[in-house]
């Protein structure tokens, strides 16, 4: 299975309507991906990327890769975050993840930023755990699958 992802319409991250990134993910061979342009009004330093939208952006296609995988509903537990060399504004950028193995409910993650040569610019370890009191109902609510191929569209099915 393969192609767009829905967003969830309130993300700062993957939102389209929120001022935020507007990430478009896809979904392709067990891994969730976003290539992406590094905005100058989310920087830090001067030029560079702010660092806590770095971990954002990993934290978001290491999310979506967990659901695809597992189609748990989870949340972030604990997150490490490699900063490896700058992220600089104008500048594409390739972010994917990858579900690493599950435990007693929890599940670890990793995640990686790339440029257009392949260079690691960020890396992150996650440990995720399934939400209680948040359903796949209630996500699916806020969901906007426009441009969402009816395959991806099946597995938010309740």
């Amino acid at each position: 299975m393969k192609g767009p992802l829905p967003s969830y319409e309130k993300c700062f991250f993957c939102g389209p309507a929120t001022g935020g990134l507007a990430l478009g993910i896809e979904y392709r061979e067990g891994s969730a991906f976003a290539e992406f342009t590094a905005q100058e009004k989310f920087q830090g330093y001067d030029g560079v990327l702010h660092g806590g939208i770095v971990t954002g952006v990993l934290d978001e296609v290491m999310w979506w890769t967990l659901f695809m995988e597992t189609r748990v509903v989870a949340a972030t537990w604990k997150i490490d975050v490699e900063f490896r060399r700058p992220i600089k504004c104008g500048n594409v950028y390739y972010a994917s993840a990858e579900l690493l193995c599950s435990n007693h409910g929890n599940y670890y993650m990793s995640a990686v930023i790339e440029d257009k040569a392949k260079k690691v610019a960020a890396r992150a370890g996650g440990m995720f755990r399934k939400t209680k009191g948040f359903t796949m109902e209630e996500m699916v609510k806020h969901l906007n699958f426009r441009g969402v191929s009816e395959e991806v569209r099946s597995l938010f099915s309740t």
